[in-house]
Formats: C-alpha cells, sequence, structure tokens
C-alpha cells in the first residue's frame, strides 16, 4: 500500500518545525543575555560639573580598565546615609579635589569663597590688594572677612595674640607658622586634612600640604585666635 505522497511531506514539515524549535528557543535566549549584559549597570567614569546651577551632576562614559595605582584620581566620595549628592556646591566640589579630601567635608562655603576670589594673587611685600599681598596681610583680612575677628598686621604679632595649639589639635581657622628666614616669617591659614591656604612668594595664593619636605622643615608651630577679639559684636 503507497503513503501518498502529499502525507510524506506534511509529516517531515512537522518534524522538521518540531527539530528546529530548541535552535530558535537558543537563539532567542542568547539575544535576551546580550541585550541584559548591555542594560547592566556601568561604573561612573566620569563626574562633571553644572556651572549654570552650581550642582554636580554625572555623566556616564564608556567602561575604562581600572588602575588602582593612578596618582591623579578624583577623591573617592564616601557620603554618609543623609548625604544628598545633588546638593553638592560646585566650590565643595572644587577644593575638595584640591586638597584631595572628601568633598561633604567642605562645608564652610564662604571661606572657600574667598580662597577662590584671591586664588593665584602674587606675593608682594607690604601688599594687600589683588595686585599683590604678603602672607600676614591676606591671613589678617581672611580671618576679619570669614570669622569676624581682628588680627594685628605681621607675623610676629598674629603668633603672639593667638593661644599655641599643638599640630594633632588642629581645626579649620587656626593659624600655622613656618621658618623660612631667621625665626618666625611666614603664616597661613589652616583648612583640612594638612592642607592650608596662604600667600606664597613663589606662586601666590595658594593651598599646600604642611607634610611636604619643605614645610615640614620650617614648622614653628600653630596657634588658635582668641575669640576676645572681635571686629564687631556678634549676636
Amino acid at each position: 500500500m503507497r503513503i501518498p505522497i502529499l502525507l510524506i511531506i506534511t509529516a517531515i514539515s512537522f518534524s522538521s518545525c518540531e527539530a528546529f524549535k530548541p535552535l530558535a528557543k537558543s537563539s532567542m535566549n542568547s539575544e535576551e543575555n546580550v541585550k541584559k549584559n548591555n542594560e547592566s549597570p556601568r561604573f561612573l567614569n566620569n563626574i562633571s560639573l553644572n556651572s549654570n546651577r552650581g550642582t554636580a551632576t554625572t555623566v556616564i562614559t564608556e567602561p575604562q580598565s581600572t588602575d588602582f595605582q593612578e596618582t591623579n584620581r578624583i577623591p573617592v566620595l564616601n557620603p554618609g546615609p543623609s548625604f544628598n549628592m545633588e546638593q553638592v556646591n560646585e566650590m565643595q566640589f572644587k577644593y575638595a579635589i584640591r586638597m584631595d579630601v572628601e568633598v561633604e567635608r567642605v562645608k564652610n562655603i564662604e571661606l572657600y569663597r574667598y580662597i577662590e576670589s584671591w586664588w593665584a594673587t602674587p606675593y608682594r611685600l607690604g601688599g594687600s590688594t589683588h595686585k599683590g599681598v604678603d602672607c600676614s596681610s591676606f591671613v589678617q583680612m581672611l580671618i576679619s572677612s570669614v570669622y569676624n575677628l581682628q588680627l594685628p598686621r605681621t607675623v610676629r604679632e598674629q603668633k603672639n595674640v593667638s593661644t599655641p595649639v599643638s599640630r594633632d589639635e588642629l581645626r579649620e581657622g587656626d593659624l600655622v607658622f613656618f621658618s623660612t628666614r631667621k625665626g618666625i616669617s611666614h603664616v597661613g591659614v589652616y583648612l583640612l586634612s594638612n592642607k592650608f591656604v596662604h600667600a606664597a612668594t613663589s606662586e601666590g595664593v595658594m593651598i599646600s600640604d604642611m607634610n611636604d619636605p619643605y614645610w615640614v622643615r620650617r614648622y614653628s608651630g600653630a596657634g588658635r585666635i582668641r575669640q576676645e577679639q572681635p571686629l564687631t559684636a556678634t549676636p
């Protein structure tokens, strides 16, 4: 008895479809995996500032190889549970990078705005303007503008009216003194993490590191400004 050719062709067709189903399913799974991989979270390789709004925004770029020995790195941000990255001020971010500290530690915005307004002003002995300023004049004006406290004009006088503090007790606003010539001859204002701002003879107003060998050899102590010397009465 002969089986009609049409029935044979039909049987082969159904058999072939069933045979190809696993292959088709495997191919679909492969495409879904590729799609999922492409949509997986990426590391933020770049962080930029939106200068129009004064807030930090993130820009995602293609992943790059991680090198933990990289020297020019952005400070590690380790915000606590209540830290809101969207509220970071541009000045905070800028000076966190300059001082290599966590951005949330840069809290005194008025202080850093004052530093920014004098940044890179050239050194000039006896100067007190943006055309040129010396170290004690810069410190005197900073303390007056930011902390509303009065200081005398010279380095020696500023040391005499401040209360000595040890280096491990330094806090923002303390004065740090150095002997760049005979006796105490240079002064700066302590910030954070062994960094201080001063009017340097080489580069003008800048931030330096007290652990730099040059400053380590010349460090001559620190002082805290006495609070009984306000310029004006505070409420």
